[in-house]
């Protein structure tokens, strides 16, 4: 089993301004960034910015617009400029050197791009994303929707208040992440640790920061700071923004949010009784055998081993080592200790593939 720490990243990074204590609260917010949405195509060539008052703005035809720090990044990269190295320079120098790049980059390949704008009641606007046209939005307020539905009409809610009274509900003008749990209908209550309950975090973004994403899990607890202790049976869906990503992220999304409001504690146990009582191997050769054989991306002989060699050890919390989920809680408490965060979840989703063959 491992520890899953992106919640509790969340929970430690974001302003109170981007904190929310209900689904309702986080979907009326998505719903604002989208009602004063605003976007349009423009080619790379008529892009322009000017520095007034020690900032970088973005020339519209009648207006200045603001940057936030991912569309200026975003802008940076069209103009083939470090935006790290940009944003140390005086405002007349970093609008010298990207209008500068945007005329180079340009050349005989000049392209359209996606903008994505917000434009508040004051008539302020804001650049939120600069994105290639071949980009899919995936509006926020399309997922907490979603959300709300699930808590309304199922046990599933929120993540347990956190020390300052956090939920798991994040939202800023960059991306979007909730915490979401089934508290009320713990599996194997009575069995080793205590019981397991389901969880699941998920993740988009609207202005191109990252894809849509979801990661279900079984858990033992959550602290106070939103670490989830002793995750396992980690299982991850993800989709680029890109083609019919918007229809493929609500059928997901809808999909997974079914299966988990319909799922009966006793058909979770039934799940994780089916990993326990699968076989892997006799021993660790054949283990090898068969796992090699799958052909899992990242699961080379060595990280076998490993899990194997440490499920021996934990025998008395994960059962025999042999078995699908013996095997699979040595190679997420693997996980647990890797210093990447990227390494971590790539071998415990990696591991959540694994499981589904005993299924």
């Amino acid at each position: 089993m491992t520890t899953l720490m992106e919640a509790n990243r969340q929970w430690m990074r974001r302003p109170a301004d981007e904190r929310f204590k209900s689904t309702q609260d986080l979907h009326t917010a998505a719903l604002g960034y989208k009602d004063m949405a605003r976007s349009t195509t423009a080619p790379t060539s008529k892009l322009r910015v000017e520095a007034h008052k020690g900032d970088v703005y973005l020339m519209g035809a009648k207006d200045q617009i603001q940057l936030t720090n991912w569309s200026f990044g975003q802008l940076a990269t069209t103009a083939d400029a470090p935006a790290s190295y940009l944003q140390r320079l005086p405002a007349e120098m970093a609008a010298d050197c990207l209008n500068h790049g945007i005329k180079e980059s340009t050349g005989d390949r000049d392209r359209d791009n996606k903008m994505l704008f917000k434009r508040e009641h004051s008539g302020m606007i804001t650049l939120r994303a600069l994105t290639s046209t071949k980009y899919t939005r995936i509006w926020n307020s399309d997922i907490t929707s979603r959300l709300i539905e699930l808590e309304e009409t199922t046990p599933w809610q929120p993540a347990p208040a956190a020390f300052d009274g956090s939920r798991g509900l994040y939202l800023g003008d960059r991306d979007m992440f909730a915490f979401m749990v089934d508290n009320d209908r713990r599996i194997f209550e009575k069995g080793p640790g205590g019981g397991l309950s389901r969880g699941f975090f998920v993740s988009n973004s609207e202005t191109g920061a990252a894809s849509f994403k979801i990661l279900a899990f079984y858990y033992n607890y959550v602290c106070g700071n939103h670490m989830v202790w002793g995750a396992s049976g980690i299982k991850e869906v993800k989709i680029r923004h890109v083609g019919n990503a918007d229809g493929l992220a609500t059928d997901e999304l809808r999909a997974e949010l079914k299966a988990y409001a319909d799922g009966s504690a006793t058909e979770d146990e039934l799940r994780v009784e089916k990993m326990r009582s699968y076989t892997v191997g006799k021993n660790l050769d054949e283990i090898l055998d068969k796992v090699m054989g799958l052909r899992i991306a990242g699961l080379s002989k060595k990280l076998v081993t490993a899990g194997y060699e440490l499920a021996q050890k934990r025998e008395d919390w994960y059962g025999a080592p042999n078995s699908m989920w013996g095997l699979a809680g040595g190679l997420t408490e693997i996980a647990r200790d890797l210093p990447n965060a990227d390494e971590r979840i790539t071998l415990e989703t990696t591991t959540g593939k694994l499981m589904e063959i005993a299924l």
